[in-house]
């Protein structure tokens, strides 16, 4: 399964042009100076409150190349404080499972979970750890027996499933101290309802009327969505406003980012791609930016939801057509205050309308984005570090990183890649990668 078979095809691009080179769209910005390729061939130090400890697997991986490499991984996945990580994984008669590895890529156990239905296939899954130690397979698609929500132990075994009543139709997030928060609805109706429960599998939340096109995200009790709150302490809605129609059709909202007292979603319509700020407990408006404006509308689309970096700088990523030739993608850095700082061109090689997560902040001030057919080491200043190529494509790549270094992500012909890289885990910021932290519980 694992080996330097899967690793032939993987090379870091030490190029004068690679290693270094300005990309991006934004022509304030001169090009940067070029770093030596040799910089490379050594695990950089990450800030010093936190040293990098890369695990040990009888071999040293460079920073910027691929530790190990496993087939057959679907989606997003989950890495434990030890470094374990937990994948979904595509079983064999084309269901979903779930399968732990260690640092080194060893698999320790596998579970199955769903299989498809009569003439179905099932897409798609993410996994989700719990602070009681759940293991969750979640956010599947394709096919109607995989909408539900599945739960293993950290030892692969199957726990008692949460007593959802209706159909499970979206995730909203796994807070510490808590079980899953949920959006249901049943067979005869077109209204969802919002669920929650604690670690040990007791409903705790029935919030009615709860819409299935919300993306959401939870700080503390609060569950902030593009176009409502919810307290889940009591469990009474905060504010809410009339969904945006946006060019004609209703807006398509990413998993929003959430910084204190602030929600930051980006969204988008037919041609017009947007990031608004907004005050998470009252839904005042801070600031609202205009990404781009499509000239093709949403032909060759992948967005990458915003996260946040440690001086708040948030980053968004937005592949489409902006007029002329072909689709161009570029990661945005957008300043606490609306104001763009940079932009970073690295264009998209796929469409992905079900997925959302392209690029993570690590805590040695490193923006890792996969799109196309690389990996990008961007630094906070927009200029490119480093660069690994990845010729079979990396759109829906969902990137985590791991506290021992490493960042996991997925690749097109459904691998799992783990690369050596030089943060000590994610950046310190509120919501360094999509789904909040490591856990990917979409919560903080």
């Amino acid at each position: 399964m694992r080996g330097p078979s899967f690793q032939r095809h993987l090379f870091l691009a030490c190029v004068a042009s690679a290693c270094g080179a300005r990309t991006g769209l934004d022509e304030l910005f001169d090009a940067a100076v070029d770093v030596p390729c040799d910089a490379l061939d050594r695990h950089d130090a990450g800030p010093e409150d936190v040293p990098l400890q890369p695990p040990r697997c009888g071999r040293d991986t460079p920073v910027g190349s691929v530790r190990f490499a496993v087939v057959g991984v679907t989606g997003h996945v989950a890495i434990d404080a030890e470094g374990t990580i937990y994948a979904p994984y595509e079983t064999s008669d084309r269901g979903r499972g779930v399968v732990a590895l260690d640092a080194c890529g060893r698999e320790r156990w596998r579970s199955p979970a769903v299989r498809p239905g009569a003439g179905g296939r099932v897409l798609g899954g993410e996994v989700r750890l719990s602070t009681g130690d759940d293991v969750l397979l979640t956010s599947m698609y394709g096919d109607t027996a995989a909408r539900g929500l599945w739960r293993f132990g950290r030892n692969g075994e199957a726990r008692p499933p949460y007593p959802t009543v209706d159909a499970v139709v979206r995730f909203v997030g796994l807070p510490p101290g808590r079980g899953p928060v949920l959006v249901t609805q049943g067979a005869m109706t077109t209204v969802g309802r919002l669920a929650g429960f604690d670690l040990a599998g007791r409903r705790t939340l029935d919030a009615p009327d709860w819409s299935n096109v919300n993306e959401c995200a939870v700080s503390g009790t609060t569950v902030g969505c593009l176009d409502t709150a919810l307290d889940l302490a009591g469990g009474h809605r905060l504010w809410s406003e009339p969904y945006e129609i946006l060019d004609g059709t209703l807006r398509h909202a990413l998993p929003p980012a959430i910084d204190g007292d602030r929600i930051y979603v980006a969204f988008f319509g037919l041609s017009s791609y947007v990031l608004v700020a907004r005050q998470l407990r009252t839904g005042r408006t801070i600031w609202r930016v205009n990404l781009a404006r499509s000239s093709r509308g949403q032909v060759d689309l992948l967005m990458g939801a915003p996260v946040i970096g440690a001086d708040g700088t948030v980053y968004v990523y937005l592949n489409v057509h902006r007029g002329g030739g072909g689709a161009s993608g570029e990661l945005v850095a957008v300043r606490r205050d609306g104001s763009r700082a940079w932009g970073f061109g690295a264009s998209a090689t796929r469409t992905d309308y079900q997925r959302f997560a392209t690029h993570a902040v690590g805590r040695a001030g490193v923006i890792y984005l996969a799109v196309g057919r690389a990996l990008y080491a961007v630094g906070e200043d927009g200029r490119q570090r480093w660069t690994l190529a990845i010729p079979e494509g990396a759109n829906a790549s969902a990137p985590v990183l791991s506290p021992n270094g490493d960042l996991a992500l997925h690749t097109d012909d459904d691998r799992l890649l783990v690369v050596a890289t030089e943060s000590a885990g994610a950046a310190p910021s509120a919501w360094p990668v999509t789904g909040g932290d490591a856990r990917n519980g979409n919560a903080r």
